[in-house]
């Protein structure tokens, strides 16, 4: 991809700088990765009181099976997973995936094969999410969404990572990703953060009323297409990825029972590695009529 030369000009030059900075920190051996990603995720836990709070509150309404001890120590942990995460993701970024010397156990990727038929493949907001999906779209190539990003340098690095394995789509311009999706395209999608009311119900995640898009059932329909999740764990310190893909029964002809069962498969994949999710998200944002707000 060629670089506009507006983007040399000296306005942009910090954000190159922080660019190469990120660069460097990409090319750093995998364990320095992980443990400089852990130690930025501890940094996280004492300093980003916000965010702790966030995933503090999360937990507590999700997990109350746990004590106050463990629900802490899995708040620790959460919070050292994302900048684990973080860092992960910057080696995704500026290195090829196969090149990384990640031990990749890809279970199910029958379901991901081409068979002429469209396939919505759902990823989930885990902190190896950037990592899971290159593992995934390096073997079978899959358009994703994407969101514009303000900085005209950070949108060249982005964009650049993101057309390495399928097409990316505005957010907004569903009609074009339906089309791809009719011709017998791939297409990532997330459908498991608080995007509102709007195209949303609410149907339980961890036995909590969360709203929770509908989209995933309106391009099935509109784009013909099967839907398979995504299973993701890091294992050995990220020296291992096993990724399971699971057809999902979607879509049928309630979008409710599409999406408890969206939320369903992502609870069990969160029991798996619970410190791998991404708690510090509002999940609970948008409530229902009358209940009260959790943050």
């Amino acid at each position: 991809m060629t670089i506009q030369r507006q983007l040399f000009a000296p306005a942009h030059w910090p954000t190159w700088l922080a660019v190469g900075l990120m660069y460097l920190l990409a090319k750093l051996p995998q364990r320095v990765n992980y443990r400089l990603g852990k130690a930025l995720g501890e940094l996280f836990y004492r300093f980003a009181p916000r965010r702790r709070h966030i995933a503090a509150t999360n937990l507590r309404h999700c997990m109350p099976e746990l004590d106050h001890k463990a629900q802490k120590a899995l708040l620790r942990k959460t919070m050292q997973d994302q900048g684990i995460g973080l860092m992960e993701t910057l080696r995704c970024w500026f290195t090829p995936i196969d090149r990384l010397g990640i031990e990749l156990e890809l279970v199910g990727e029958e379901h991901l094969q081409d068979d002429g038929q469209g396939i919505i493949v759902l990823g989930t907001h885990f902190t190896s999410l950037d990592v899971s999906g290159a593992l995934v779209a390096s073997r079978f190539p899959a358009d994703s969404f994407y969101r514009k990003h303000k900085n005209p340098v950070l949108e060249h690095v982005f964009s650049r990572a993101r057309a390495r394995y399928g097409e990316p789509i505005h957010r907004r311009d569903v009609k074009r990703a339906l089309k791809r999706l009719r011709q017998g395209n791939r297409l990532f999608y997330l459908p498991d953060q608080d995007y509102g009311i709007k195209s949303a119900e609410f149907v339980p995640f961890f036995g909590v009323p969360a709203a929770t898009t509908i989209a995933t059932s309106t391009l099935a329909k509109g784009g013909r297409a099967r839907v398979v999740y995504i299973q993701q764990q890091r294992l050995n310190q990220g020296r291992r990825f096993r990724l399971v893909a699971i057809p999902l029964a979607i879509p049928s002809d309630d979008p409710a029972a599409d999406a408890r069962l969206i939320n369903a498969t992502l609870e069990e994949n969160i029991r798996l590695v619970p410190e791998q999710y991404m708690w510090v998200h509002r999940r609970f944002k948008t409530r229902p009529p009358g209940a009260e707000k959790l943050y």
